[in-house]
């Protein structure tokens, strides 16, 4: 037996393990009430240490079931048609495990990072790169990480056919790809993402000061106004005038004195007289 067969019962149990059975309890929870989220990006994804071991699963296990019919199996073979339906049907279980949750009632995750590393894996890195980035890209300018899901299988067709790499691989990456929303339009129901929520910040407020008897006996009191005896108004104080207090005049310097006119000795009444009204005859 060749030993490329022994590794596809390992690409199958990859494969067939369930997200919702790696992760914890508290992102079961999570994914059992899905939540409308606008907006969001991916921050959340790629924090959670789940889709990446789901990204590595993905590639790995694709891989796994691929690698054996390739090498073995020609074209032109009779039996290369009923294995490779066989290797299909073994990639459609893996993504199956991975998408439908059952439980009551049932719930449609979307595995984006496993759908990502199935991709990579069966459409080769140029036709599911150019896929993955154009998907994602026009989903995060829309608001809607779900519309990844209708994106990507469209783009996968248009890439494949662009660089004549359109085969039955490609043809069931879209496939797989658009299952989720498949699913979640038949059930009526949203699409659970494994998330890691972020941690809020919380500043700790400082611890309250201990009450004493006295402050407790002073919170306690009740003031109670006695209207049988009202306050006396006390006359308002006028507050005395400010006492001017007079300083030494301080002399001027030259520049700013007025120049005073000299004064004229005082003449006599006679003496003005005369010069105004001088006598006759003198």
């Amino acid at each position: 037996m060749n030993l490329e067969y022994l590794l596809l019962p390992v690409g199958l149990v990859i494969l067939a393990i369930p997200t919702a059975v790696i992760c914890g309890s508290k992102m079961r929870e999570t994914l059992g009430q899905p939540a409308r989220r606008h907006n969001e990006g991916l921050v959340s994804l790629v924090r959670s240490r789940v889709n990446w071991v789901d990204l590595v699963r993905g590639a790995a296990g694709a891989w796994l079931v691929q690698k054996p019919f390739q090498d073995s199996l020609s074209p032109q073979d009779e039996l290369a048609p009923s294995f490779l339906a066989a290797q299909l049907a073994v990639l459609f279980i893996g993504v199956l495990a991975q998408t439908l949750w059952l439980r009551k009632p049932a719930r449609v995750i979307g595995p984006v990072f496993f759908l990502t590393g199935l991709t990579l894996a069966l459409s080769g890195p140029l036709t599911g790169g150019f896929a993955l980035v154009l998907g994602f890209s026009c989903a995060l300018i829309f608001g809607r990480l779900s519309s990844v899901f209708s994106l990507v299988p469209v783009a996968l067709v248009g890439f494949g056919l662009l660089f004549n790499e359109f085969g039955v691989m490609t043809a069931f990456s879209a496939a797989a790809f658009a299952l989720p929303a498949f699913l979640a339009f038949t059930f009526g129901i949203r699409i659970s993402f494994v998330r890691s929520a972020a941690k809020p910040h919380v500043r700790s407020a400082p611890a309250p000061a201990p009450r004493t008897p006295e402050t407790a006996l002073e919170a306690d009191t009740v003031i109670r106004p006695d209207f049988a005896h009202p306050p006396v108004l006390e006359p308002a104080q006028v507050p005395a005038a400010a006492r001017a207090v007079g300083a030494d005049p301080v002399p001027l310097p030259d520049f700013l004195r007025i120049a005073e006119e000299p004064e004229q000795p005082k003449q006599s009444k006679r003496l003005v007289r005369n010069r105004l009204f001088p006598r006759r005859g003198a």
